[in-house]
């Protein structure tokens, strides 16, 4: 199999651009002064795939790999470019599914996890938990035409309670959910546009 290979530049000043190698038993990287490191597939334990925007980057991606017991691998699809950035998506794009492919060949058991690790999920649960609690207690305490009826009382529970199971629809929709190596949901990868015409 002929290697795929992506590569970037993290900064506008780096002497020279970072290189991923997807070789047959391992991901190879080659770093800027051409010393080299070898991941093999056997020895990754958890992939994910998110959308995270940074600054100047909306159109920024993160292909996330964790080998065990070494550092975590994140590899983005932008480069430093004069002035700013540049979208590699086409190139990026190749490179995760190759590379997927790979480490489902040596490690089927593998689930793609997508969007937020647990500890992030975790707090935007408690944040999100938090507002709703303070919506129903804007709702109770905050003055309304509606306090001078006589069922005002029931009403704002009766919509409080519908309001529980909106979260809870939300709560699992949002969930941190992991798919097979083979099977990664186009909203997990940029968007690849045709190139524009002069």
């Amino acid at each position: 199999m002929e290697p795929v290979i992506y590569s970037r530049r993290a900064r506008e000043r780096a002497k020279g651009e970072r290189e991923w190698r997807v070789e047959d038993d391992a991901l190879v990287t080659r770093l800027g002064e051409g010393r080299e490191r070898r991941v093999k597939w056997r020895e990754i334990v958890s992939v994910r795939l998110y959308h995270e925007p940074a600054k100047h980057r909306a159109f920024r991606y993160v292909f996330e790999l964790k080998p065990h017991n070494k550092p975590t691998i994140e590899i983005d699809n932008t480069s430093a470019a004069d002035g700013g950035f540049e979208d590699r998506s086409a190139q990026y794009t190749l490179f995760v599914r190759a590379a997927l492919a790979r480490i489902a060949a040596a490690k089927p058991d593998v689930r793609l996890l997508l969007g937020e690790t647990q500890k992030r999920y975790f707090f935007l649960l408690i944040g999100a938990l938090l507002a709703f609690c303070a919506l129903a207690f804007a709702l109770i305490v905050i003055p309304t035409p509606l306090d001078q009826t006589s069922f005002s009382a029931p009403l704002k529970l009766v919509l409080i309670l519908l309001m529980i199971p909106i979260f809870g629809r939300w709560v699992l929709g949002s969930l941190p959910r992991g798919v097979p190596l083979d099977q990664v949901p186009e909203r997990a990868l940029p968007p690849i546009n045709p190139p524009q015409a002069p």
